[in-house]
């Protein structure tokens, strides 16, 4: 008995002895069809995906441009990362709206609505003339990308249950599509200045917002049991307390993600003068490191479990962000931006999976990934704009370096604690 379901040893084919899609198809026949249709179903993984990517450019495009919009408005360091403070204030506001929308709408409603709402933020972004007709767009720019996360991402994990599968998959959607961003926000915002990107933004979520209303949904994949491969695997046991310590992690693992969106662009832009090109390159760079190591970490957390690798995770991005800062010249920045980079994608995949099996897979659990994430990216920017302003650039990169070795420690005392205190291994 595979969780309460008999198997007949083949693969994807469950109690009534049909293959998974001649029980989709069975479903679509039944009167039960419109229900699997909208709250139920799931968006295409190749559209699901592909919403991921650009709505993910559209968040990274922006960041090669910072130092641009900073000289253009003439903002200090604080309201340089207020720009991406509020972008994600609107993220972190509509992520409980997307949760609640995406169970009743489903998916691909939920896609539409966010595809809308980003083309109308960029394009306001693109028109802004100060600071306090920008930081009102970015905020619509965040809920857009906040109901498109949402979307994408419930029907990624529809699609791809397994352990470790669904995070794996959306970190190399948004990698590649932040990678995309930061190349085309270096060269935009180098050769036509930084209203350029949000430009490209407002036609990027012109066509998910075409594709979202063509897309047609189709049926959860539903899993009766795991298969032999998943049976050898570390398995999640649900447990509140687990589930309460791995979303503070994921919300640490985003104050993190600061130093990427903020931190590298102003230390790179004072310390090494580089330009906008320079500094798109320098994030493209943190970028196809997190993105090569999402395939390897998707395996060492079916192995080794969620919680050690959000240790290692901890422990080898802290140890990156205190070395940044003693890099003598551009060069010697790599070896540390990539322990960062390490990093931050076994935090990101490790934390955000044990959400997602902790909290039992729906909806509500994409959202407490994406809640988590986005107060973290609210209250990230603007610490290290204060912080910045306050000590200088290097400053952000001691701080919360010290503190991600100091969740190592934590993550690592919670494994050797009782099971109803720790991140649970079955």
């Amino acid at each position: 008995m595979l969780g309460g379901a008999e198997r007949d040893g083949r693969a994807g084919t469950g109690v009534s002895g049909l293959t998974v899609s001649q029980e989709q198809r069975a479903r679509a026949s039944s009167p039960d069809a419109t229900e699997a249709t909208d709250a139920s179903a799931a968006l295409p993984q190749r559209i699901s995906l592909a919403i991921l990517f650009f709505a993910y450019w559209c968040v990274d495009i922006v960041s090669p441009a910072l130092p641009a919009i900073q000289e253009s408005l003439a903002l200090s360091a604080t309201s340089a990362g207020l720009v991406f403070s509020v972008f994600f204030a609107g993220r972190l506001i509509a992520n409980l709206p997307a949760a609640w929308l995406v169970e009743r709408a489903g998916p691909k409603w939920t896609a539409v609505a966010g595809s809308a709402a980003l083309m109308l933020g960029s394009a306001l972004a693109a028109v802004a003339v100060s600071e306090t007709t920008l930081l009102p767009a970015r905020g619509i720019q965040g809920v857009g990308v906040a109901l498109l996360a949402t979307a994408g991402l419930l029907s990624v994990l529809r699609a791809r249950p397994g352990g470790g599968a669904a995070m794996t998959a959306f970190n190399l959607s948004t990698g590649a599509g932040g990678s995309a961003g930061l190349l085309s926000g270096g060269y935009l915002t180098g050769e036509f200045g930084w209203r350029a990107v949000f430009w490209l933004s407002t036609v990027v979520s012109g066509v998910l917002l075409a594709g979202s209303l063509l897309a047609r949904v189709r049926a959860a994949v539903s899993r009766t049991g795991r298969t032999a491969r998943e049976e050898k695997s570390v398995t999640v046991r649900q447990s509140r307390s687990g589930e309460v310590a791995a979303v503070a992690a994921n919300l640490l693992v985003f104050v993190n993600y600061s130093i990427w969106v903020v931190s590298l662009p102003l230390l790179g832009a004072e310390k090494f003068g580089f330009d906008a090109g320079q500094v798109g390159l320098m994030l493209l760079f943190v970028n196809v490191v997190h993105l090569a190591s999402a395939v390897p970490f998707g395996g060492i957390i079916r192995k080794a479990g969620g919680a050690r690798a959000l240790a290692l995770g901890f422990g080898v991005g802290g140890a990156g962000m205190l070395l940044v800062p003693f890099a003598p010249s551009a060069p010697w920045l790599l070896a540390p931006m990539a322990l960062y980079a390490i990093g931050q994608v076994a935090g990101n995949s490790s934390a955000g999976d044990l959400i997602l099996h902790l909290g039992g897979g729906g909806g509500r659990a994409v959202g407490a990934v994406r809640l988590s994430s986005d107060i973290g990216l609210v209250a990230g920017p603007a610490a290290v704009g204060v912080l910045a302003d306050a000590a200088g650039v290097a400053a952000p990169f001691a701080v919360l370096g010290v503190v991600a070795l100091v969740a190592m420690a934590t993550v690592t005392l919670l494994l050797r604690q009782p099971p109803r205190w720790r991140l649970e291994r079955g």
